[in-house]
């Protein structure tokens, strides 16, 4: 088959039925195979059941080129992915001796014992291919074949394992590059990530782009206090490889949104910020109390970390502040602990502490109720350097409990940004 016009999305576990765990595999694979260039019309879950994921597969292989699952390849009794796909396909399952050394070997180079079900994942459905799993043990399956629905009716069935680590790095690896060979169309995308407005305001900023846009398009996407816009190239097979069009359009609604475009790429703030404080060679501390350590997490999730972060403190008592971080007591009793007076000396304080070039500080009240008479969503944000206190922002943010404490995560590592980059 050289071209692959439509997919659909499988997804196999009766915990993502009863919502014990987030789907977010489907969704990481509908992303790709639109910057692939290939149209994903649906997605289906369903439970350990056999005859409804062959029904479910059924339907899927009726309608599309392209049907990729995820989840059952696993060792036990209610991993049942590779048998049902068999049995559909009216195929037998075939023990393939390359994964099952794989298999050994993992266990092996971890120290651990294998147990004899393991052995399990190395039935694969007859006629099809093995994808190695190099962060796990379930090897993925690709497997072409032909239907009786007349010429040109190829189809092809991936199976993927659930563990969303082992599922990325194999899609990524094995599965994108061979659907991309096969993609109608070639797309490119850039992503401009804001920070700072809102979502119907960015868009008033471009409206005219937006209303003018065929090729590249540009669309508005919104999530957890942050927007961004994709902008997206898409050239037919044998066009020319020019993408001129695409980096005027980036431009340009980078220039419009100004300030509030932190990236044109797939960083997130925490790493912009990260990046920032690396190229200059500085470092940062932190001292936390609503956010409750969310900020130096976000730090450390970055690798390479330890370059930039010398530590934080959680200092969530009135307690803590006065004996860990030293801030007077008086100064707490006077302006309270969720101030301004109390976010400056908490980063000063912190500053001095760890011996860092920058110190920030986060105090306030995450909610639901109020403290000190000041209402949820009250937060003060302070940044500090060897010049002082450099930056300082005072939020009231309309949200529940995790959504003022993201938030002012979201707002803090803006603020550094903004500080290094000379906003």
């Amino acid at each position: 088959m050289k071209t692959i016009y439509s997919a659909e999305i499988v997804s196999v576990g009766t915990e993502l039925l009863m919502g014990q765990t987030v789907n977010t595999n489907a969704a990481f694979i509908a992303g790709e195979l639109a910057a692939a260039g290939i149209p994903s019309y649906r997605q289906s879950v369903v439970g350990d059941n056999p005859g409804r994921l062959q029904q479910v597969l059924s339907e899927a292989v009726s309608r599309a080129a392209l049907v990729i699952v995820t989840g059952g390849l696993g060792p036990t009794e209610d991993d049942i992915t590779s048998e049902c796909t068999a049995a559909f396909l009216g195929r037998k399952l075939v023990f393939d001796e390359t994964s099952a050394d794989r298999i050994k070997a993992y266990f092996s180079d971890s120290g651990r014992e294998m147990s004899s079900s393991n052995l399990k994942q190395a039935m694969i459905p007859e006629g099809s291919v093995a994808l190695p799993n190099v962060k796990g043990t379930a090897p993925g399956v690709l497997l072409e074949f032909g239907t009786d629905l007349g010429p040109g009716d190829e189809k092809i069935i991936i199976l993927l394992p659930g563990p969303p680590s082992e599922m990325r790095s194999m899609f990524s690896e094995q599965v994108l590059p061979y659907i991309e060979s096969k993609a109608p169309v070639r797309m490119r995308s850039e992503y401009i990530r804001i920070f700072g407005i809102g979502e119907s305001a960015a868009e008033e900023m471009i409206r005219d782009l937006i209303d003018d846009s065929v090729n590249p398009t540009i669309a508005p996407y919104c999530s957890d206090g942050e927007c961004m816009f994709r902008v997206t190239l898409t050239k037919l097979e044998g066009a020319a490889d020019d993408d001129s069009s695409l980096l005027r359009i980036v431009q340009e609604i980078r220039d419009r949104l100004g300030e509030y475009a932190y990236e044109v790429g797939n960083r997130s703030l925490p790493e912009v910020a990260f990046d920032l404080l690396s190229e200059r060679n500085e470092t940062i501390s932190l001292a936390e109390s609503c956010t409750g350590g969310m900020i130096g997490a976000a730090l450390t999730d970055i690798p390479g970390s330890s370059g930039v972060f010398k530590g934080g403190v959680t200092v969530y008592s009135n307690d803590s502040k006065i004996r860990l971080l030293g801030i007077d007591g008086d100064l707490i009793e006077k302006y309270g602990a969720v101030s301004r007076e109390t976010a400056e000396a908490m980063a000063c304080s912190c500053m001095k502490l760890f011996g860092t070039d920058h110190s920030l500080s986060v105090t306030g009240v995450a909610g639901p109720g109020e403290s000190e008479r000041k209402p949820a969503g009250t937060v003060f944000i302070c940044l500090a350097s060897a010049k002082g206190t450099v930056a300082f922002r005072e939020l009231k943010i309309n949200r529940d409990r995790n959504g003022v404490r993201r938030m002012s995560v979201l707002n803090a590592f803006d603020m550094i940004r903004r500080e290094l980059s000379g906003i």
